[in-house]
């Protein structure tokens, strides 16, 4: 075994997946802030933002559906077209130059797409990566997902500024291509479901299993809770920013991309931290702590009187954003079997977008259109409330992963250049035998959804 201690260098095919999710998330950044702009310059705003964070968040309830086909299918497969979906989307979007209603039915589309790689996506890095590598390598994921909110902010507003907001749905288009390609030269990963029927009955059966895992499993039921409640008050921050730069703080585009760029810097300098640091961290602890600074930070922002000030209190919101989310991926895939890794990542990401869909929908009582420093207040207090009440729970997962973790061959070599049909004969199908049939392997993953996923 090579004697290079990152991950990144080391690992072929973990390195192709970390730039394919990293090319595509920073293009997703940058169109969030052009689609929120495109909108909230039109009559009725605030419902105009709402409906385009809401066409983002509702096709994630089916993210148990999606996961029962990630763990039936090819992975690979799944990956590329749910990605060029995406980008045939957003060219749409681009050339057609839809009404909101419209532009709100495309993005649900893209969501779709979204959520069956998300589900896909959460079964790759533990069929990779050995056991020992597994914290870092959510920690390098994390740096990619987090880039989504550091730099694709800064250049969406960059581009919506120096042309329009379709400047910014371009990159996002192009990025999906990008991704999709890199995305070719990783293993096929085939399906790990055991037992199921055919068809779509056989798929739906599926579903239940994952559903009632999830119900049965200690760590997934102390932390479907924390996300559920946690992301309900966190997804005010999305709703509400756009008004507190440029009502309350009277910055204008770019000090609402700013603002936001700080909020995934810090998400980024925590996964930095942890890729070197998290091999002598607890999950429980970075997960806990994570959603304190979370909280912390947002209900501090409420009190920002000027931009400076406000960038460091979405900062320190970041910080525990980024490390709640790799100790949460961590807890997860030391407690949950590999074959249902897709069904139980699903249906979290489904508890948090729910959380996020309810929060979208109750923030317009709030009025962030012109209170936007409430909202941050109720966010805030909502959050640290939530985790006082939650952190019993998690931290008796402690004894469920006391345990030690099944061993897991990492794989690191060329795709088959077969299809996905002939998946037996690919490089990933020894380490896939292997998983299949371990009882403490990784699975599922956080999507961040104080931006979605999660």
């Amino acid at each position: 075994m090579s004697t290079e201690r990152n991950l990144i260098r080391r690992h072929a095919a973990f390195r192709r997946f970390w730039l394919a999710r990293a090319v595509s998330l920073v293009g997703d950044g940058a169109a969030m802030i052009a689609l929120v702009l495109l909108v909230s310059r039109g009559d009725h705003a605030g419902t105009g933002v709402s409906l385009i964070l809401l066409a983002e968040s509702v096709p994630r309830f089916f993210g148990p559906l999606a996961g029962a086909v990630a763990d039936r299918v090819g992975v690979r497969r799944l990956l590329i077209v749910a990605e060029l979906v995406q980008a045939a989307v957003f060219t749409v979007i681009i050339t057609v130059q839809p009404g909101l209603w419209a532009l709100v039915a495309l993005v649900v589309v893209a969501a779709s797409a979204s959520t069956v790689f998300s589900a896909a996506g959460r079964t790759v890095v533990p069929r990779l990566v050995d056991e020992s590598d597994l914290m870092p390598a959510n920690a390098w994921l994390g740096t990619a997902f987090n880039l989504q909110a550091a730099v694709g902010p800064v250049l969406g507003g960059l581009l919506c500024a120096a042309t329009s907001p379709r400047g910014a749905l371009l990159l996002n288009a192009l990025s999906f291509l990008v991704s999709a390609a890199l995305l070719t030269r990783i293993p096929a990963l085939p399906g790990l479901a055991t037992g199921g029927r055919g068809g779509m009955k056989g798929l739906f059966a599926d579903t239940g299993e994952g559903l009632r895992h999830v119900r049965g499993n200690r760590v997934a039921r102390a932390i479907v809770l924390l996300l559920l409640l946690g992301v309900f008050f966190g997804s005010l921050d999305n709703l509400a920013l756009v008004f507190l730069a440029e009502h309350a703080l009277d910055t204008g585009e770019f000090g609402f991309g700013v603002l936001s760029a700080s909020f995934g810097v810090a998400m980024v300098a925590s996964s930095l931290w942890l890729v070197r640091a998290a091999e002598h961290r607890s999950p429980v602890w970075v997960f806990l702590f994570g959603w304190l600074f979370t909280g912390l930070g947002l209900l501090l922002t409420a009190a920002a009187p000027v931009l400076f000030a406000a960038i460091a209190m979405q900062a320190i919101a970041g910080l525990g954003n980024g490390v709640a989310n790799v100790g949460e991926e961590t807890l997860l895939q030391k407690a949950v079997p590999v074959e249902v890794l897709g069904r139980v990542g699903g249906t979290l990401s489904s508890a948090a977008f729910l959380g996020s869909t309810l929060g979208y929908l109750g923030g317009g009582f709030l009025s962030p259109d012109t209170h936007p420093r409430l909202a941050f207040i109720v966010a805030g207090t909502g959050i640290i409330v939530t985790l006082l009440v939650c952190a019993p729970g998690v931290l008796a997962a402690r004894t469920t992963l006391s345990a030690p973790p099944a061993a897991e061959p990492a794989i690191d070599t060329e795709p088959a250049a077969e299809a996905d049909a002939g998946a037996g004969a690919d490089s990933s199908t020894p380490a896939a035998t292997t998983a299949s049939t371990a009882t403490s392997v990784p699975a599922s993953a956080a999507e961040k959804e104080l931006g979605a996923t999660s």
